[in-house]
């Protein structure tokens, strides 16, 4: 993918929990020259921004284990306009509450050009976040996107989920299997604008973050090579007491992004 002349850019991290994406988020801002939000009062830079404007306009939204989504019309309005005024000053004068939400991106993206890099383990949950993704996408010829479709070993992402969280894994291989099933269909939706990257892809082969460097103009440089780290992979079968084994679809799906059965059975159940 080439760069193109644009002021301003924007790159839309999509993925699920546990997934890899705040070590992406902070490769993008340390070897990309992208930038995020400075104030949210979410982790990690966090905006959950589409979701909130899923509610704010009414749009259906799923509900997500262990997260305060979906959130109420009123609170995700008061969420959206705290957020704007503390990263752009003011909020955009705006007639409605579409225009609210279109005109307060673009106003994002030009507060922290060149490339305004935003990330969401939320986002790709819902199909009517996603569609105001796309949306936007649409109305804002000014602005450059890239949405990045980040995706990582089921197994792996439950295990996290479990020895970080003691997350139930049965109900969360489900959430991961309802955002690859969103991935698959936004992919059809928005072609060469979405980037599907496995997480181990680019922990093996750095050269696989290429697209994001030809994207936003930035080289590639030696330091960024060992930046994600390869002991994150497979952390579950140096555990004896992770038992798990992933349900018939999820595995199915898995196989269909590209891994290999070795990679997704444990032999212990």
């Amino acid at each position: 993918m080439s760069s193109r002349p644009a002021a301003r850019r924007c790159i839309v991290i999509l993925s699920d929990k546990s997934s890899g994406s705040s070590a992406l988020q902070a490769y993008l801002v340390r070897f990309a020259g992208g930038r995020h939000v400075e104030k949210t009062r979410h982790h990690e830079h966090e905006t959950l921004y589409w979701t909130k404007a899923a509610s704010l306009l009414l749009r259906p939204q799923e509900p997500m284990l262990d997260s305060e989504v979906p959130i109420a019309p009123e609170r995700a309005r008061a969420d959206l306009l705290a957020l704007l005024r503390d990263n752009l000053g003011d909020a955009p004068a705006a007639t409605d509450d579409r225009e609210l939400v279109f005109s307060g991106w673009r106003a994002l993206c030009e507060r922290f050009a060149p490339t305004f890099v935003e990330k969401s383990p939320h986002h790709l949950h819902q199909w009517s976040a996603l569609e105001l993704l796309v949306e936007c996408m649409g109305a804002s010829p000014d602005v450059t996107f890239l949405a990045i479709g980040l995706v990582r070993n089921p197994i792996d992402v439950v295990y996290s989920s479990w020895k970080r969280w003691r997350a139930a894994p049965e109900p969360n291989q489900h959430e991961w299997l309802r955002a690859a099933r969103n991935l698959q269909r936004l992919s059809a939706v928005l072609g060469p604008r979405l980037a599907v990257l496995r997480y181990e892809d680019a922990i093996r082969d750095p050269a696989r973050l290429d697209f994001v460097h030809a994207f936003t103009g930035v080289p590639r440089t030696p330091e960024s090579q060992d930046f994600l780290h390869r002991d994150s992979i497979q952390k579950w079968r140096r555990d004896p007491d992770f038992r798990f084994v992933l349900a018939a679809p999820v595995r199915q799906l898995a196989l269909e992004l590209g891994y290999r059965p070795e990679e997704l059975d444990s032999g212990r159940s």
